[in-house]
């Protein structure tokens, strides 16, 4: 299984375990980050460290995260696992008897660029104002399903809409379209997880001078949209070919201002990364 830190403690994968009657393994009480690594330093490790405190907030979880002890934990990790880039979590979780903080490699190298994605709607309505919605919280299986049900029907990722039909975002990406040479994604308050790369991208986006929205948008929208791309941090930045919504409506998209932002993207993360040495 490999190794871990679990509450600071460097130990073997196989060694822990969660009691059953814990909210933690009964609920899915806990939240985590997913981040990538290079040369063994973590990508934009601050930025994800406030995100996950504020989450850990959120669900009651009352953890200290000190970013210089867990970034030299994950330095020791990366080594006891013969790894230099890939990607990592870190997990707290409630264990009944306090919250337990958890690192782990959860992939070992970066596979490259990604081939274009097919999207296909999703059936399921995530609320605007759910806890769940807005975090990455171990309660993951709705969107583990419904990505797993696109990809048994021919699609690499599924597109999520709220209570009121506006689109959010995909099971483990955020989304973006480009229609009538306006770069959009929907808005945070339509019920979506803040990602660090979406972040940097429309920071990025409007740098190189592009008009950028984040608003309220239909299914009608992504229809109609000239460009389509995804952002997830073990990702990036990647492209989406085409697009099936409801009642078998398709799209197919072109690939026109992704390139660049990519590039610009895994400049920045290469940079932020390793300013904090090898």
């Amino acid at each position: 299984m490999g190794k871990l830190f679990l509450n600071g403690e460097l130990m073997e994968g196989d060694a822990v375990a969660l009691p059953v009657r814990s909210r933690g393994f009964a609920f899915g009480f806990g939240v985590f980050e997913t981040m990538k690594f290079l040369e063994r330093q973590p990508c934009f490790f601050a930025e994800h460290l406030l995100r996950l405190e504020g989450a850990a907030l959120g669900a009651g979880l009352a953890v200290r995260l000190d970013e210089a002890e867990l970034r030299e934990q994950a330095g020791r990790l990366f080594a006891a696992e013969v790894v230099r880039e890939g990607v990592f979590k870190i997990v707290i979780s409630d264990s009944g008897a306090g919250p337990l903080v958890a690192m782990f490699v959860r992939s070992k190298g970066l596979a490259g660029e990604a081939a274009p994605s097919r999207l296909t709607l999703s059936s399921v309505v995530k609320a605007s104002q759910a806890f769940t919605s807005r975090h990455k919280s171990l309660n993951y299986m709705e969107s583990v399903l419904e990505l797993e049900k696109a990809k048994a029907a021919g699609f690499d990722e599924c597109v999520f809409r709220n209570e009121h039909g506006n689109l959010t975002e995909c099971s483990v990406a955020n989304l973006f379209f480009v229609h009538q040479g306006i770069l959009r994604t929907p808005a945070l308050e339509c019920g979506l997880l803040d990602g660090i790369v979406r972040r940097k991208v429309i920071a990025l986006a409007r740098e190189m001078g592009a008009p950028v929205e984040e608003g309220t948008f239909s299914e009608a929208d992504l229809l109609e949209a000239s460009e389509v791309f995804l952002t997830s941090s073990g990702g990036g930045p990647r492209s989406v070919q085409g697009f099936q919504g409801s009642g078998g409506k398709e799209a197919e998209y072109a690939v026109e201002l992704l390139p660049q932002l990519r590039e610009a993207y895994l400049k920045l993360e290469r940079e932020e990364a390793l300013s904090h040495g090898v």
